[in-house]
């Protein structure tokens, strides 16, 4: 079910993160060094299953570097994103194409997001919304809204390099699929730039996931 998730191209893997071990590759397991034990657990277990994600994808495994922003380093010609809770982790990976310039993951807990959240996580005009609602909607819609930030941020980030605040970023659900819509100006990417994105309860989680094409991005602002 997790294919549907993106466009034909994308592969993608899970794995369990309780249960990462040692990649090997001391280029990356010098990042966690220090780490305690569930960090490096996640770590080399989100490695694991991106090395999966390559091969399915024809591509040999290989080394997946840390830059100096704890983000993934891909191999030349290739885009990706892992995503992990205490139990279940994912990682996507794709040749990068015009259709397919980057990808963003994250997933979540399908759990009640509490309302000492909401203010941070929501603009006002998704407050409003959530309001609208059933009361016993809100607290998992406000997940929704979490996790789908979440993924069009990490996908926009390998492009832009720019941090984003939840604000930044305004969602607008269409059945299964959500729009990330862009609330400034960033370089590549214009102020209302729609971001479309998937969603789907996996295991008892919420994954969302949003792909970036070519025609969304103007590689000529950025600096």
């Amino acid at each position: 079910m997790l294919w549907a998730l993106f466009p034909d191209g994308v592969q993608i893997a899970a794995g369990d993160p309780r249960g990462g071990k040692p990649t090997g590759y001391a280029d990356e397991e010098i990042h966690v060094v220090n780490a305690v034990p569930s960090r490096r657990s996640e770590f080399f277990a989100g490695r694991a299953c991106a090395r999966k994600a390559m091969q399915d994808l024809g591509v040999r495994p290989t080394v997946i570097g840390v830059s100096p922003d704890r983000s993934p380093i891909w191999p030349r010609g290739l885009t990706g994103t892992i995503s992990h809770c205490k139990t279940v982790c994912l990682a996507a990976v794709a040749r990068q194409t015009d259709d397919i310039l980057s990808i963003g993951l994250d997933i979540e807990p399908d759990s009640p997001l509490h309302e000492d959240m909401w203010d941070t996580i929501c603009t006002s005009n998704e407050r409003k919304w959530l309001a609208r609602l059933p009361s016993s909607q809100r607290a998992r819609q406000a997940l929704r809204m979490f996790t789908a930030k979440e993924s069009a941020y990490k996908a926009q980030y390998p492009l832009t390099q720019e941090f984003f605040e939840f604000e930044d970023l305004e969602i607008a659900f269409d059945g299964h699929d959500f729009f990330a819509v862009l609330q400034r100006n960033v370089p590549g990417f214009a102020k209302g730039t729609k971001f479309r994105g998937r969603q789907m309860i996996y295991n008892g989680h919420v994954v969302s996931a949003v792909c970036v094409d070519s025609d969304q991005f103007d590689k000529g602002s950025v600096s």
